[in-house]
This record gives structure tokens, sequence and C-alpha cells, in this order.
């Protein structure tokens, strides 16, 4: 079986689960949307890196690592990062050293208390947006919450985004929810995603989605229907690879390329007109893609800015 097809069976197989499917929707979807001819690619402007991915080679507090990598991420081609920390040094400091080595935090996972007292979650996330436009970032993230996964607490999460979006947007900044699974494999009583909730009472201008291709898929849905839908909610992707293993529960993630998305299909989906998307590579354990090479960071790093520069659909 060719790459091509192998990654198509295998989007379809591992990518969508069976309601997925059943319900035939990768191939139709991803073709309604000028997929498959070879016509899109990724700009090169707008490949970027998750620094979490190389949090290992970011130890707190030490200058020469930090400068030493965003300087090797520069001359690697990377021209965008999402920030995910400040590694012990201020907003000011970590803009002037991207700078330096020619890259751009195009948007970074900040900090936004959501379980906070009303009065008190806003201040802080004022300081929060402060630091973003040092940055001189365009979006604003809120990466994660502990639960509880019910109905009502997504609804109180709609709230909080759609004020936070509100906060964002004033400061000149767009406002975005990034997914991992749960989100997904927790359902309301209808049977949907609980993170539709999320979709449906957020305003769509203030709210906006980081779409994370590895953590829909092992939640058990279709990225191509999500993106059908509208493809201006998801300006991001965490563009982030899974190996051939079926197995949800277990943590298989794999470089950009070589593993079994079909990164293709998908990026044609979430075409449409005045839809600038970003394109950030992110691997939440390289070390187990390259196991003992002390090089795991760097060479997951260059498999994604490869493959983001190669790829075609």
């Amino acid at each position: 079986m060719d790459d091509v097809n192998r990654r198509r069976f295998l989007g379809t197989a591992i990518g969508t689960g069976a309601a997925a499917a059943a319900a035939g929707a990768w191939s139709p979807v991803a073709r309604a949307q000028g997929g498959g001819g070879g016509r899109g690619s990724v700009p090169n402007n707008r490949i970027g890196i998750q620094l979490y991915s190389l949090r290992r080679l970011l130890p707190e507090g030490d200058r020469a690592a930090v400068r030493r990598m965003f300087n090797w991420l520069g001359r690697a081609g990377y021209t965008e990062v999402e920030m995910a920390g400040y590694y012990g040094f201020n907003a000011r400091q970590i803009r002037n050293w991207l700078d330096d080595a020619g890259l751009r935090a195009v948007s970074g996972h900040d900090a936004l208390n959501v379980d906070a007292a009303n009065g008190q979650w806003e201040s802080a996330y004022a300081k929060a947006l402060e630091d973003a436009n040092t940055l001189g970032q365009k979006f604003t993230g809120f990466a994660w919450h502990p639960g509880p996964h019910t109905v009502d607490r997504y609804k109180y999460l709609a709230e909080r985004f759609n004020r936070a979006g509100a906060m964002a947007a004033a400061a000149g900044l767009q406002f975005f929810y990034h997914n991992h699974d749960f989100e997904f494999a927790n359902k309301q009583p209808d049977g949907t995603p609980l993170y539709d909730i999320l979709l449906n009472e957020t305003d769509a201008n203030l709210v906006k989605f980081e779409l994370d291709l590895y953590w829909i898929i092992v939640g058990g849905e279709n990225p191509l229907e999500y993106l059908g839908r509208d493809p201006a909610r998801y300006p991001l992707y965490h563009v982030k690879d899974k190996t051939w293993k079926d197995r949800p529960d277990e943590q298989d993630w794999e470089d950009v390329g070589p593993g079994s998305i079909d990164f293709p299909d998908i990026f044609a989906a979430g075409q449409g007109r005045r839809v600038d998307k970003h394109y950030i590579v992110e691997h939440d354990n390289p070390p187990l893609s390259h196991p003992g090479d002390p090089e795991a960071e760097y060479k997951t790093a260059q498999a994604g800015l490869s493959y983001l520069r190669n790829v075609r659909w």
C-alpha cells in the first residue's frame, strides 16, 4: 500500500472511530472543500511549534538554553512559536530573544483562572493580555481545565470564555480555546460532545478554537465534520501525529508525518475564504519517537517543519 493510501486508510480506520466511520464523513467533507488536487499548501510564514514540545531543553532560568533553542528554530526555518510559559523571564526579555532569532510568538497558552471570583480573574487576566501584547501575539488561548465534565460546567466555561474574549478583543487580541480529548469523549444527554456547548454558546467573533488534531481523534470525533461546519472558528491547528496503534488510552504520539493521521484531508476540510490558518507542530513527549536519543526534540521539530513545508492537498 503506498504512503498516501496508507495514511488515508488509517485516517478512516483510527481517526474517526466507529461512529464517524459509519457516517462516512471523511472523504465527502474533504472533497467538498476542494481537497485532493494538490492545490493547497502550508504558507512558510505560518509554520510554528508549541514550545511545550521542547520543555526539556528550556529549563527555568537558563538564559543561554532559551536563546540557543530560539536561534536554532529560526535557523531551521520556523517563523512562529506558541508560548507555554516564560521560563523564569519576563515578556520583554522573551520578545527580544524571539526577535533576534527571527521568530514571532503568534499565540500563547496564557494565564486565565476561570474559577476565580469575579473581579479577581479579570485583573489577573489583564496582566496576561498585557504580556501577550508585549510578545506581539495575535492570539491568546486557554489550554486546559480540570472539569468536572458536565453540561453545567461547560455552560459556565462558555460564559467565562465570552467575557475573556471581550477583554482580549479590547486589548487587540483574539481569544481561543484549545481542546484535549475529554471535551469530545464526554457527552451531553443527547449524545453530542460537551465540546459543542463551547461552540454553540460562545460568540463566534470573540471565541475561536485551536483544534488539536491528535486529541479530537483520541476523543472519538471526526475533525472533518467540525471543520466542515465553520472553518473560520479554527484559525489554529495543533499538528500532532499518532502512531499505528489503535488504543486511545495509550500515549502514542509520533513525529508529524510518519504517523497515521490524515493531515491532507483535514487541511483541505479547513480551507475557506478569508480563513488564515496557523499550523503549530506539537509532540507531547518527543523521546517516545526517538528513545534514548539526546537529540529527540530537535529531530521532532525538524520532522514537523519538513512535513508541513512539503504536504499538499
